[in-house]
């Protein structure tokens, strides 16, 4: 059983609900293992009961688990594929929402009615405790221009500082950040669309390794 926000949106002519959520129950068929290679959890092997691609495929109507291939109704559907071909893609292949957002490819509605306008809330939280890793730059904008405020707080998020305790591993169990993404939303892996921040304690090979410019107080 699902849990969690429905999302509508038209690409070319066709209904797509996107629905973020968390599984009810977790699975416990498939599972990962991955290594923090930095910070102050080094070289500790973490135990996640959840399964990650190794990279972005679409799926065909006729095998994604919901609509019925043999079902002539089904050729009237747009195939995915080909519905998100003109959008903007990460380096993982999937799409980026947010630059789909930015170049005006895509207008979430407020409702369905388009009676209201969204609330975008613009300020910026950053989270230091990353260890070695950048820091996390959280910005409000980008996610309320899609999500009122009630979809996070209280429930996922308590509004007040040091009442969430964050953490990667949590994250990747799919609590907090992990309730969309890596699900809805852009993928877990990649890191620097969150840790964008240099700090002094930065290595230079996150900064190269991540696409991030070198740290001013370390580049000379």
């Amino acid at each position: 059983m699902i849990h969690g926000l429905i999302i509508l949106i038209f690409v070319s002519g066709v209904s797509i609900y996107l629905t973020a959520c968390t599984p009810a129950s977790n699975s416990t068929s498939r599972s990962a293992q991955y290594v923090v290679e930095s910070g102050i959890s080094e070289g500790k092997r973490w135990r996640d009961n959840r399964h990650f691609a190794v990279e972005v495929k679409t799926e065909a109507l006729a095998t994604d688990g919901i609509h019925d291939p043999d079902n002539d109704a089904i050729h009237t559907l747009q195939e995915p594929a080909e519905a998100l071909s003109a959008f903007p893609l990460s380096r993982r292949g999937d799409v980026d929402w947010v630059k789909a957002l930015d170049l005006g490819i895509i207008e979430p509605r407020a409702d369905l009615l388009e009676q209201g306008q969204m609330t975008v809330l613009d300020m910026d939280i950053m989270f230091k405790d990353t260890g070695q890793m950048p820091w996390v730059k959280f910005p409000h904008t980008a996610h309320t221009q899609w999500l009122a405020c009630s979809n996070c707080h209280p429930a996922i998020f308590i509004e007040k500082k040091g009442a969430n305790n964050i953490s990667m591993d949590s994250i990747l169990a799919g609590e907090y950040c992990g309730r969309c993404h890596d699900k809805v939303a852009f993928s877990l892996w990649t890191c620097e669309r969150c840790h964008n921040v240099p700090h002094e304690g930065t290595p230079e090979r996150w900064n190269e390794s991540l696409g991030i410019p070198p740290n001013p107080t370390t580049a000379n």
